[in-house]
């Protein structure tokens, strides 16, 4: 099955429309103006530009499944994803007019903010393969500079695990980074596995189990996108960032990796999707993906689990709400240890009962307000490893103060003490 073109999901989406704009900072100002609402620019030096594509009720829409159960959507489609296929079809590179490296820059790759260090690519996916770990799909915010790429490469993630491999076996990476694709290949990219895990094919479960891939002449195989750069990840380094982060603050500079780009293929008039760095679309592809490893790791404590949300106001990564069927005294407690462990960059867990809504952020205050004592329901883990992300941690050594609340009813008082008014039907 060759997959949906980005122009049909723009359409079916309903953007809000937009005559023309400027990449240095107009784009942002739209983008930011409509958080969360998607956008299409039809004029930005000439080519069309599109962004807030990726928010959960967005995404809900695109894979027709309910918000509530968009996480057992992702847990059945990683289930899935060894009996994934995908099927080659070269043909679909007719569909490229191929381009030299220095034409990179005369795509509209946006500049964000004020203090940024150049245009930077947002939503591109950084594809890779290794003969021992087959293929992995990840996002990464990469500089443009004039002959070069500068990606930064988060050490703990499995790119940088496969870089520091092909450096000792051959001295660089092959690439492939892919612009402007379907939400599935975004989802996937965001999507942490164990290094065996198959993003390619957990795209393609997340379509429904098949997606049509083709060969570029570094023997990768890729997605249909708009904008698909061929390249190396090389040893030299570079000056990276500063740059705007999930939580709407600057990362410092580092050295990082430098790309070299061998050359680009482009559709006839390509669309650029341009992913606002701290906006909802960049949240909600960091922690959506999260948030199934997050259930997985509580229900291995707490089968009753019954839901989990990161935040859009904990920026998705910092904050989560946690919905289970209480059962023994501890349960929340128990819940909270097991959040923690199960992803590690968690700052505050809160843990409710099935009868609040979760994606109603007032509810899980209520269940704060009525159903929490601080000096019982309150846990503090000082000095724990936290988010590099957190502006308030421990930077030097990434240390936070991390803080659980047990929500919950208290068995002891019985649900009937905290029971909520009801008016019949009719």
């Amino acid at each position: 099955m060759v997959i949906d073109m980005l122009r049909e999901i723009i359409k079916n989406l309903d953007p809000v429309v937009i005559e023309k704009a400027n990449r240095k900072f107009g784009i942002t100002r739209i983008l930011k103006k409509y958080d969360g609402k998607p956008v299409y620019i039809k004029d930005v030096d000439g080519f069309e530009v599109v962004g807030n594509l990726c928010s959960r009720d967005t995404l809900s829409k695109i894979f027709n499944v309910d918000k509530k159960n968009f996480i057992f959507f992702m847990l059945k489609a990683m289930e899935n994803e060894k009996n994934a296929k995908l099927n080659i079809n070269n043909n679909l590179k007719n569909k490229y007019n191929v381009l030299p490296p220095e034409k990179l820059n005369e795509f509209p790759i946006p500049i964000y903010y004020e203090k940024d260090a150049g245009a930077y690519i947002t939503s591109g996916v950084v594809i890779a393969y290794d003969e021992d770990f087959g293929y992995n799909l990840s996002i990464h915010r990469i500089l443009v500079k004039e002959d070069h790429l500068v990606i930064r490469m988060v050490e703990q993630r499995h790119l940088h695990f496969l870089y520091n491999k092909a450096l000792e076996e051959k001295g660089y990476l092959d690439i492939a980074i892919v612009m402007g694709v379907h939400p599935a290949v975004l989802l996937a990219g965001a999507t942490s596995g164990d290094i065996t895990f198959n993003e390619l094919k957990f795209a393609s479960a997340l379509l429904g189990g098949e997606m049509d891939v083709f060969e570029i002449d570094n023997g990768l195989l890729v997605p249909e996108a708009e904008i698909i750069i061929q390249g190396k990840i090389l040893r030299e380094m570079d000056d990276e960032g500063p740059f705007v982060d999930i939580t709407g603050t600057y990362d410092i500079v580092r050295k990082q990796p430098i790309i070299r780009v061998e050359k680009i293929y482009s559709k006839e008039k390509p669309i650029i999707h341009a992913l606002l760095p701290g906006g909802i679309e960049h949240k909600t592809l960091m922690g959506m993906p999260q948030e199934p490893r997050i259930l997985k790791g509580v229900r291995n404590t707490i089968p009753t689990v019954k839901n989990v949300i990161l935040t859009e106001g904990g920026c998705c990564w910092l904050h989560a709400v946690i919905q289970i069927d209480k059962r023994t005294e501890g349960d929340g407690k128990n819940a909270i240890l097991a959040a923690f462990a199960s992803h590690p960059s968690l700052k505050h867990v809160v843990v409710v009962d099935d009868d609040i809504n979760i994606f109603d952020i007032n509810d899980v205050e209520y269940a704060i307000a009525t159903r929490v004592q601080g000096d019982k329901d309150i846990i503090v883990i000082p000095g724990a490893k936290g988010s590099s992300l957190d502006p308030s941690s421990d930077l030097k050594n990434k240390l936070t103060a991390k803080v659980g609340i047990d929500a919950t009813m208290s068995l002891i008082k019985g649900r009937e003490h905290f029971e909520r008014a009801k008016i019949p039907e009719e």
